[in-house]
């Protein structure tokens, strides 16, 4: 996957994609295996929006039962095996509970009976999956055992538990690079750090999009026939930039990855708002999520404040009293703009449903637009959006195959058998923890990392003894990941820094692998530095 600027602006392509997360990269594979000729620019590195601020979950839409809004749950029942199928080294099972209570909607009762729908509506839903990864059907159990497996929930009223299981993405972020990977193996062109500056319009039509590169700052026209805006928390400015601007609401979202260590179930409550909150295992530690803002924010919002964060941790305190957890316990912040919806009763709410909004309806030809509210279904989303596309285009297509095609290094179910091979391949020159790292970050794609590694001796050495990454994955990432700096490395495409601050000697042997790769100098070692320190802010790290 290289970033080639100057096949992004000689021809004109079929579709144009504003917007590198998840929703994006996922409608440019849909495009291009489709037969489309797609080219894609995000203004940061891929999936470091929202797609990377969220619980790591795919989940089913259990919650969706609460509408009886049976066809969305069974399109998230459908859409998680579908991860599962394409990249089963990046997903595994994970136990939720919450308390049932003395209520007509939460008691233990209403939790069968949703159970039962749920294994209704999702009786397919270990179709075609390994063992390893095949999801039980949800159950309660009674006060004493709920009380027992998660000590410290809020006792008023409980008569018991419900356990069901989704998914949980161990490394969210390379689930996304392989959508943009796979985009690239059926000849998408996409850049990473290029910003669409300006619609092309002419009578009526959008043509594509003035765009410049945010690292050379050379400027170029990206042409096409019909052009999509997938700019998540930007969608709304694009649209403007398109001619058709549209009230577009915003409220702020926000986790927090601690210290604290974890594992076993996710663990829920309903916070003194009203609201559900989870305690979340992941790789070892306590996530805690989600809180949502009440004012709407603007698109470039992405800040939080101490004041944000505090109010946060009082939420937190609010919904597990049990917890106590310390602000000096919080080791990243995840935070961004998502669509929101006004209630009734005047309230903001999350947005519950994707939006595909073609803009010929505003008088705007060759513009679509889409908003994407859930990881889970978002290859569901491209297809839906893509069909859009092929019917402005009137050109007959390939059909959608993206459910079944594996993504790139999801070739494998058996992910024992895989460390096996890799253990095989890698002899005596790498440790058996980073070998079984490999496997489960790249898949069967731990072959590129090792032809790597055999080039240097020191590319075979880890970046910090602690952690199992060695520097041929930075060698990689640089070289075929199309990673631009030092926060894309150690935060998006190793697992090094996505949950806390990786240490600063570490962050300084990745840097100078880079610094010889790339050719920087050292003043920009050191930019690179502060800029990976204030990437996890409001945490101070280093004393930066």
């Amino acid at each position: 996957m290289k970033r080639d600027l100057a096949q992004l602006g000689s021809t004109e392509h079929d579709l144009l994609i504003v917007g590198g997360g998840i929703h994006g990269l996922a409608a440019a594979y849909d495009a291009a295996q489709r037969g489309l000729r797609v080219a894609l620019v995000e203004r940061g590195d891929f999936g470091s929006g929202a797609s990377f601020n969220h619980l790591k979950t795919v989940h089913g839409g259990l919650r969706y039962l609460q509408n009886a809004d049976f066809p969305r749950m069974r399109e998230s029942i459908l859409e998680r095996r579908t991860m599962a199928r394409l990249a089963p080294h990046l997903v595994r099972p994970q136990g939720f509970l919450i308390g049932t209570y003395r209520s007509p909607t939460r008691s233990r009762t209403a939790m069968r009976v949703a159970f039962l729908v749920d294994a209704f509506i999702g009786r397919d839903r270990n179709g075609g999956l390994p063992p390893s990864l095949r999801l039980p059907a949800g159950r309660t159990v009674g006060r004493n055992a709920c009380v027992r497996l998660f000590p410290g929930v809020p006792a008023d009223g409980l008569t018991g538990g419900a356990i069901w299981h989704d998914y949980q993405m161990q490394n969210s972020d390379r689930l996304t690079l392989a959508f943009a990977e796979a985009a690239a193996g059926q000849g998408a062109v996409a850049a990473n750090y290029v910003e669409a500056v300006d619609a092309i319009r002419k009578d009526g039509r959008v043509l594509g999009v003035r765009a410049r590169d945010l690292l050379g700052g050379a400027e170029l026209e990206v042409r096409a026939r019909v052009t999509l805006n997938a700019a998540g928390s930007r969608a709304g400015p694009v649209m403007g930039a398109f001619g058709a601007p549209r009230s577009f609401l915003l409220i702020k979202a926000m986790n927090v990855v601690t210290s604290r260590p974890m594992d076993g179930l996710a663990l829920g409550a309903r916070s003194p708002d009203g609201r559900v909150l989870f305690m979340v295992p992941w790789r070892g530690r306590m996530m805690v999520g989600t809180a949502q803002s009440a004012n709407p924010c603007a698109a470039e919002d992405t800040s939080v404040t101490d004041e944000e964060l505090q109010a946060f941790l009082t939420e937190i305190d609010g919904t597990f009293p049990a917890l106590q957890l310390a602000r000096e316990e919080i080791t990243l912040v995840h935070r961004g703009g998502v669509p929101a919806v006004r209630c009734r009763d005047g309230r903001l709410d999350l947005q519950g449903h994707f939006e595909i909004v073609d803009h010929a309806r505003d008088g705007v030809a060759g513009a679509v637009s889409v908003i994407g509210v859930k990881y889970t279904t978002a290859r569901h989303v491209a297809q839906a959006v893509v069909d859009v596309v092929a019917a402005k285009l009137s050109r007959p297509m390939a059909p959608c195959r993206t459910a079944d095609l594996p993504l790139p290094g999801g070739e494998t179910a058996d992910i024992d058998a895989l460390v096996r091979e890799a253990t095989a391949a890698a002899g005596d020159a790498l440790d058996p923890g980073t070998v079984r790292h490999l496997v489960e970050t790249y898949g069967t794609r731990y072959r590129a990392v090792l032809a790597v590694a055999a080039e240097d001796c020191a590319w075979k050495e880890r970046i910090e003894p602690s952690h199992p990454a060695v520097l041929a994955e930075v060698v990689h990432a640089v070289r075929d990941e199309m990673a631009q700096t030092l926060t894309d490395v150690l935060i998006r495409r190793l697992p090094m820094g996505s949950a806390a601050y990786p240490g600063h000697e570490a962050a300084r042997r990745a840097a100078a692998v880079m610094q010889q790769e790339l050719g920087w100098s050292q003043a920009r070692v050191e930019q690179e530095l502060e800029g990976l320190a204030a990437f996890y802010a409001p945490i101070v790290v280093d004393g930066r």
